[in-house]
Parts: C-alpha cells; structure tokens; sequence
C-alpha cells in the first residue's frame, strides 16, 4: 500500500526526491506560459476580473456553476437568525466540543498575544516597537468536500484576540457550506459577516468588495489551486497569509514509537483527499508495523479509497540508520504537521527546524491540533515552512517602530546623518537634519 523506502538505497532516494517534488511548489510553474498551472491561472484571472466588474452578479453566476444552481443573490449574506435557528438544531454535545474548541484556542492565542518590548534607550533617544491590529480581515474555508467549522474558529479567534474590528467570513453555498455546524460555529463567535460565495469568486469580492460583501485589507485562509491562486494574483493589494496545500503529516520515530498510534495519525492526513504521509525511522521493525496497521485501519474506515490512494501516490516509510540523517531529510520536507516519538523528543526537536506544527510524543496525536488544543491548524503546506508560518494572533497585527529623540539626542546623531545623506545626494535629508541644528544653535 505504502512504498518502504531506503535512505541508503540511491533507486529508493530517487523516490525520496521525486516525493519531495511532487510536494514543492516549483516557482517557474507561476512565470512560465505553458506550465500547467498556466490554465488555471488565465482561468482565475478571468473569474477575477468578472468580480471586480460585476460584483455580486458575478458570484451569483459562479455559485450556480459550481455549488447551487438555485442560487440567488438575497442568499450571500448569511443572517444572525438562520445561524442562531442552525445552533438550535445541533445537538448538544456537538455545541458543547464547539464552545471547548473556541474557549482553548482563545486561550492559547491570548497567552501567546505580544506584548510591546521595553523601549531600547541611549542617551536622548528612545526606539519602540508596538503591535496594532488590522482593521478588517477576511477568513476563507472550503466546503466542497466536508464541513469545516473548525477551520472557522481557527482562523477567526485569532482576529478576534488581535482585535481586528471588521471581520469577514465566506465560504461556498455547497450543502457543506450551509451546515448547521458550521452555522452554529459562526453564532458562536459572534461575527455579523458571514457570505455565502465560494472559490476565487469570493477571494476577489473580499478583495474588491461587491454590493454585498465589504472589501478588507487582507485575505486568510484554506481552500483550493484557485483559491490559493486567487490569494497569490491580489497580493499587495491586499494582505495573504501564504499560498496554503493539500494537508500533510511527518512522523519521525525510533524503536520506541507506537506502530498503530502512527498508522492511525497518517490516516488522519490521508483521508482530506488529497493528503500525504511520511514515516520517518530508524527502526525496520517499526516501519514494517506501521506498513501492516495501516491495511490494517484503512480497511475499517469510510473514505478507504482516498486513503489507498494517498498512501500509495503522495507518501512513503523512509528508513535510515542515522536519525540526523532522518531530521535532515524532514528539514527538506518542511512539513505541514510533524510527530516526533522517540527516546530523546527534545534532542529531534533540536535539530528539527522546518515544521508547521510539531507534536512532541505517542499521546499528542495531529487531530488534537485540529480541533481543540489551541494553536491554529491553519499551516503552511508544501514545503513552505521553511518561510513561512500557521495562522495565529500575529498574522491579524501590524508590527510599527516608535522613534523619539530629545534635542539634544539628535545633535549626537546629526553630523552621521548629513554625511550619509549627502553621500547618497540627498539634500533634502540632510537640510532636515541641518535645519534642527541651526535652531539648536
């Protein structure tokens, strides 16, 4: 089901770099006229540009294409009453796993809010930084494939404890997208701008503002190539947190790592469809475990196929005698999610300097992190962790220097400042220094 592959082998590290490839996002897939994202490119730009003309119609026009053909432009805007008729309907201890979920991200994301450092004082002079938060921001979701409020309330708690004033929801007007869940999740946290609109469609009316959905100054959030696409074309217009995959795992383990703990967390993984896996060990005992528990649970599980599929297309069990040889390897891969469990956890972690999210032991499984832990689940995929960052109370602030001299503070800086202005023939810089100096007398 899943390639066992050998680090040492070079066929098998060729597979390795092909996985590896098959992950990164080349960058002259993006410049290059006849690549094969350049299709979906020219198709996003269109839809684009349809948005920015027509606005509202625009969405309307593409819901029907591709969520709802009964669509209809009074159903964009999402009203306080049908999500508070939507909590009504879902049961209790579904409410209740929402309200824990909310309350545990909201703390984790205000324990982490930063604050102002100490001013850095010299003599005369005092240099600040302060961290304000954006006006508006608006979050995205899938729900073409599944419902998702969890997605929701890890990418709006974090506005919300930045203190964003404006936020923004869509997600597309599919069955998932209208779920009472999801729904109730959005009655939950309070917000007053929840749209119906799907795809690039929605990122350019978050982008442009329609008649009905207000524009904000940046875009966050999951969803598909032209989503993600979407993000990437509005970019410096408006804020993006990054151009977000397929959902990703890497598990790195020694002889003391728990076969069927593993299999079942890159399951996890495996079943977003698309998703990809990556065992990682020292131990051939563990890898051949981990191959058997996963035929093993797949065949117990609803989406059985997509979980073949993405074990035997996008993932694989790597195993080396070195486990610095291993963290090399995982640095490369960057991944999504990383589980670490083995004998020394803060020795790999050490080392490991490239991951999304890393969950440290046996009993710190992926899915606590998608739904209840704190941290957002929202990450960078595709190898871009290794620039790159999750969703999290800074993505929604501003970080601003706060410069203050003293009459005095300045003339102790003024001759460096004239000599570098003069040398870069800047007048203009060096007269405003000057000018301070003249008066000071």
């Amino acid at each position: 089901m899943i390639p066992i592959l050998r680090l040492s082998d070079s066929k098998d590290r060729e597979q390795i770099e092909a996985l590896l490839k098959q992950l990164r996002l080349d960058p002259r897939e993006f410049v290059t006229a006849n690549s094969p994202r350049a299709k979906t490119v020219a198709d996003v730009d269109k839809i684009l540009a349809d948005v920015a003309q027509r606005g509202d119609a625009a969405l309307v026009e593409s819901s029907k294409k591709f969520d709802d053909p009964n669509f209809s432009a009074d159903q964009i805007r999402v009203t306080d009453r049908e999500m508070s008729e939507a909590a009504a309907r879902v049961p209790a201890d579904q409410m209740s796993a929402l309200r824990r979920s909310i309350d545990q991200v909201r703390e984790y994301q205000t324990h982490i809010m930063p604050a102002s450092p100490k001013p850095l004082e010299r003599p005369g002079v005092e240099l600040g930084l302060r961290f304000t938060p954006l006006d508006s921001a608006g979050l995205y979701f899938p729900g073409g494939k599944a419902s998702y409020p969890s997605s929701l309330i890890m990418l709006a708690v974090p506005a919300q404890v930045a203190g964003v004033k404006k936020i923004v929801v869509c997600t597309p007007p599919s069955k998932y997208g209208r779920s009472d869940l999801v729904l109730a999740a959005c009655h939950e946290l309070k917000l007053e701008h929840v749209y119906r609109a799907g795809g690039a469609a929605a990122i350019g009316a978050m982008a442009f503002g329609t008649q009905t959905i207000p524009a904000v100054d940046k875009i966050v959030g999951p969803g598909n190539t032209y989503v993600q696409l979407a993000k990437r074309a509005l970019a410096g217009c408006v804020g993006i947190d990054g151009f977000l995959g397929p959902s990703e795992i890497l598990v790195l383990a020694d002889d003391s790592g728990q076969a069927d703990f593993i299999a079942s967390d890159l399951i996890a993984q495996a079943e977003h469809d698309p998703g990809s896996c990556f065992l990682l060990t020292t131990s051939n005992r563990v890898a051949q475990e981990v191959e058997k528990e996963l035929e093993r649970q797949t065949a117990l599980l609803g989406r059985s196929k997509a979980i073949a599929d993405a074990l035997k297309q996008r993932s694989g069990i790597i195993v080396d005698d070195s486990m610095d040889n291993l963290i090399a390897l995982a640095n490369r891969f960057a991944a999504e999610h990383v589980n670490v469990q083995t004998t020394d956890n803060h020795a790999v972690l050490s080392k490991l300097i490239h991951a999304g999210a890393v969950f440290v032991g046996p009993h710190s499984p992926v899915a606590a992190g998608d739904y209840v832990a704190g941290p957002s689940h929202c990450l960078p995929t595709n190898t871009t962790a290794r620039f790159s960052n999750g969703i999290s109370v800074y993505e929604f602030l501003k970080r601003g220097s706060v410069v203050k001299y003293t009459e005095e503070g300045l003339a102790k800086d003024t001759p460096a400042i004239i000599a570098l202005a003069n040398a870069e023939h800047l007048d203009g810089h060096a007269a405003s220094a000057k000018i301070r100096a003249a008066h000071r007398g």
